[in-house]
């Protein structure tokens, strides 16, 4: 507990001890026994007396400041109660689940370009000639288009998840610029500006990663019309270029016999 002296307390201080000193400093004379005062003496005295003082005062003084120093740093040093950190983590583990899960088309490098190779085959090259058939253009068509389904949906599902997540992070925005407007103390305030920045993190790779979903579907929904055309083409050439021409063969009518 710190403990204040008075300008009033350090005068009856200085008072007493003037005097304890006119009592004591003054020798008494041999001749009728009439005291004598030493001046020069009891100045000394006085002004000793009054050095200590102000020393102890000095030192009081010190030993306040030391004590509000203590204090300022155990503030300085006092935890924020209170964290989302938990929170985030569990959002962003929901979100990067979900990115796992995509069909079709994946999101790593290598099985991205064998899928798009199945997919998006070139009908135009040398491989293809002679070789396209109806039935493979249709598989092809019905596998890309499935592939357009499940990146739309895909693209939804990573929507409405960030979507969910919007009430939560509102909440934990407004506790934390309250815990930070709050806060007793430099470590806590560090700590409340450390999480609002995870915050914003969070929601930036979330964004990210919808952004990335939905270029996904675009992209998908782009090559597929493209891919329409190519296969228009093969088809085109398959009957009327390439392909087997048409060959004349007599025909039974209402079982009749043939010309």
């Amino acid at each position: 507990m710190r403990r204040h002296i008075s300008p009033s307390h350090q005068q009856k201080i200085v008072g007493m001890a003037l005097i304890g000193l006119l009592a004591i400093a003054a020798p008494i004379s041999t001749q009728a026994d009439i005291p004598v005062i030493d001046f020069s003496n009891l100045t000394q005295n006085v002004l000793t007396a009054a050095r200590t003082l102000e020393e102890v005062t000095n030192q009081v003084t010190q030993l306040q400041q030391g004590i509000s120093m203590l204090e300022n740093q155990a503030r300085n040093l006092t935890s924020l109660p209170f964290s989302v950190l938990s929170q985030l983590q569990s959002s962003m583990t929901q979100i990067n689940q979900l990115m796992g899960q995509a069909q079709s088309l994946a999101y790593t490098v290598q099985q991205v370009q064998q899928q798009f190779r199945t997919l998006y085959p070139d009908y135009q090259s040398a491989g293809f000639q002679g070789n396209v058939t109806q039935a493979g253009l249709l598989a092809d068509a019905n596998a890309r288009w499935q592939a357009s389904i499940n990146t739309f949906q895909h693209t939804m599902d990573v929507q409405s998840q960030i979507v969910a997540a919007i009430p939560a992070d509102q909440a934990d925005l407004s506790s934390l610029v309250t815990e930070s407007q709050g806060a007793v103390g430099a470590l806590q305030a560090i700590q409340s500006s450390n999480q609002l920045l995870a915050l914003q993190s969070r929601q930036l790779s979330a964004t990210q990663d919808l952004i990335a979903a939905d270029a996904r579907a675009q992209a998908a929904n782009a090559m597929q019309n493209a891919e329409v055309q190519s296969a228009a083409q093969a088809e085109w050439q398959r009957f009327y270029g390439n392909g087997v021409g048409y060959t004349f063969a007599p025909v039974n009518l209402f079982g009749g016999s043939a010309p």
